[in-house]
């Protein structure tokens, strides 16, 4: 019998990697996809729905109900504005005999969306993490980034690297600081010449044993991964099971770093599935079917037998015959296919 799986957030490359990852799991799944926008690519792959934002009052009830419409095991989210609300109601829905969402608590979720507040919590561990400023106005902030040029200025809570800069000198920060919201400086970390950083992961079992570590070097292209290479980095997982140890997510704890002087330095974590969660699948490491194995079906899980390799990634499309903007909503209702054209 299959297991009916849910993802959220298929709009965006996290829930459409959460989709490709499910697609090579050994598990017989049947997947389902939903956004909060009809414009959503991944709406057009699965059967699908439109949910109303989480945080809309009411909303979660309409979710409720869709999700035992459609006798749904297990809900993964895609999208970081999905995972506090989801956390909230995890243990409830549960008791309700609804489903299994499959996120972490709602304190780790609000401490990872928190980059202060992340940081603080891998110093209480004694685990490395950069040098960070944050809740300062402007002129402490001067005084602070002096020393230290360049640095990294972005939201305290923001994502998917909006409004991050690197900022080089005073002018700039002056300039730049009143434009970001929720401002936060960090150190910049350099690393070796041709690493821009390392996009990793660790899963984390219910026993708060470390399950398995995934580590690729990669190069970004507007904030994304476009070209990545797999191969083993034991320093690096030895602090990837180290961090997760400590903070004790449900499942996977995604961890942006990079290599430095002072050894790898995590400067970013997402207490979620990743927008390479599908590559991590192809080679070994399927984060949503762990999920599966192991927090719905109760299964042990053996080390992942990672490969190594290398991953170029570009731009697809899904093509709707004969629809228009305005066909959109009805389209996912009548369980519209989109098209992909296979390459040679």
């Amino acid at each position: 019998m299959s297991i009916r799986v849910a993802v959220t957030g298929v709009g965006g490359g996290v829930g459409q990697s959460i989709l490709k990852a499910l697609t090579r799991s050994e598990l017989e799944v049947e997947v389902f996809a939903a956004d909060v926008r009809p414009c959503s690519a991944g709406l057009f792959r699965a059967p699908a729905a439109i949910l109303p934002k989480p945080e809309e009052d009411g909303a979660l009830e309409a979710w409720a109900s869709w999700l035992d419409e459609h006798r749904i095991a297990a809900l993964i989210p895609g999208s970081d504005h999905d995972l506090l609300p989801l956390a909230a109601v995890r243990r409830r829905w549960a008791e309700r005999g609804l489903c299994q969402v499959l996120v972490s608590d709602p304190e780790l979720v609000r401490t990872c969306r928190d980059k202060a507040a992340t940081v603080e919590r891998l110093a209480a561990a004694g685990l490395p993490h950069p040098a960070t400023l944050a809740g300062a106005g402007l002129e402490e902030t001067v005084r602070w980034a002096r020393s230290r040029y360049p640095i990294i200025l972005k939201p305290r809570d923001g994502y998917a690297s909006r409004h991050v800069r690197r900022i080089d000198d005073e002018e700039a920060l002056r300039f730049f600081f009143r434009r970001t919201p929720n401002p936060l400086c960090q150190e910049y970390l350099r690393s070796p010449a041709g690493i821009e950083e390392l996009t990793c992961s660790v899963f984390v079992a219910a026993d708060g044993r470390a399950a398995g570590t995934f580590v690729a070097r990669r190069q970004l292209s507007g904030g994304a991964t476009c070209r990545a290479e797999v191969r083993p980095q034991p320093e690096v997982d030895e602090l990837l099971r180290a961090i997760g140890e400590s903070l004790r997510p449900r499942g996977p704890l995604n961890v942006q770093l990079r290599l430095t002087d002072r050894g790898p330095i995590p400067f970013e974590l997402n207490v979620r599935c990743s927008g390479t969660s599908a590559v991590r699948a192809y080679f070994g490491f399927n984060e949503p079917e762990m999920l599966l194995r192991h927090y719905l079906l109760g299964e042990s899980l053996p080390p992942p037998a990672i490969r190594r390799g290398y991953v170029l990634r570009y731009w697809n499309e899904v093509f709707l015959d004969g629809v228009g903007e305005d066909d959109l909503e009805d389209a996912v209702a009548r369980g519209l296919r989109g098209e992909i054209l296979p390459w040679p």
